[in-house]
C-alpha cells in the first residue's frame, strides 16, 4: 500500500501545471504582440491605398499630357510645323495672340496644345466630368480633378526656363510653351504637377 501512495504523490508532482500568475503574465505578453503585429497591419493597408491613389494620378495625368502634347504647337502653325511660327519683326507668320480656346471652340474641336490653358474638370470643377480625347466622361476617376495651364517659356534673364537657350537653343519666348498639368484629389492633401514641354515646329 506505501508503494501505490508514493506513486501517487510522483505522478501528482510530474503533472503540476502553471501558476495564475504565470497564466496573467503570458496573456500580457501575447497582447502587446498582438497589438504591434495590428499596428503594422493596418500601416500597411494604409500605404497600398496610397500607392493605389498615386498610380490613378499618374495615369489621369498621362493621359491629358498625351492629348495635348498630339495637338500643334500653335492655331497658326501649319501641319508640317514648317516655318516656325514668331512673334517676331519679319517673321511671315505669327504666332496667335490667344493663350486659351479661340472663339467657338470646344473640348472636342481643340487643335493646338494652348486650347487646353484654363481647362478645368472633374470634382468641384465647372464640368464635373473628366473627358477623354472624344470628349466622353471617364469612369472610375470618382472624386478625381484636372486642371491645365499652358504658357510660352520665360527665356530672359533670371526667368524660370532662362537656362534651356544654353544647351538646346530654346532662345526666343515662341521656341516652346510648358504645359502643367495639375491633378488633385479628395484624399491627397496637396495637387500633384506634371509638366512637358512643346516644342514649335
Amino acid at each position: 500500500m506505501g508503494n501505490v501512495a508514493e506513486s501517487w504523490d510522483l505522478r501528482c508532482v510530474r503533472q503540476r501545471g502553471i501558476t495564475l500568475i504565470e497564466l496573467v503574465i503570458s496573456i500580457a505578453i501575447l497582447a502587446i504582440a498582438l497589438v504591434g503585429v495590428t499596428q503594422l497591419l493596418s500601416g500597411g493597408l494604409g500605404r497600398s491605398a496610397d500607392t493605389m491613389l498615386e498610380s490613378r494620378t499618374v495615369a489621369l495625368a498621362q493621359a491629358y499630357l498625351d492629348e495635348i502634347l498630339g495637338k500643334r504647337f500653335d492655331e497658326n502653325t501649319r501641319d508640317s510645323g514648317v516655318p516656325p511660327c514668331r512673334n517676331s519683326l519679319g517673321s511671315t507668320r505669327l504666332c496667335s495672340a490667344v493663350l486659351g480656346p479661340e472663339s467657338g471652340e470646344t473640348r472636342a474641336t481643340y487643335d493646338d496644345v494652348d486650347d487646353f490653358n484654363g481647362l478645368d474638370e472633374g470634382e468641384g470643377a465647372e464640368d464635373g466630368s473628366l473627358r477623354d480625347v472624344l470628349g466622353n466622361a471617364l469612369t472610375g476617376f470618382d472624386n478625381f480633378r484636372v486642371s491645365v495651364s499652358v504658357r510660352y517659356i520665360a527665356v530672359a534673364a533670371g526667368e524660370s526656363e532662362a537656362g534651356l537657350g544654353v544647351a538646346n537653343e530654346l532662345d526666343d519666348a515662341q521656341d516652346a510653351k510648358l504645359i502643367t498639368v495639375s491633378v488633385s484629389h479628395r484624399s491627397l492633401r496637396d495637387s500633384v504637377q506634371f509638366s512637358a514641354y512643346k516644342s514649335n515646329f
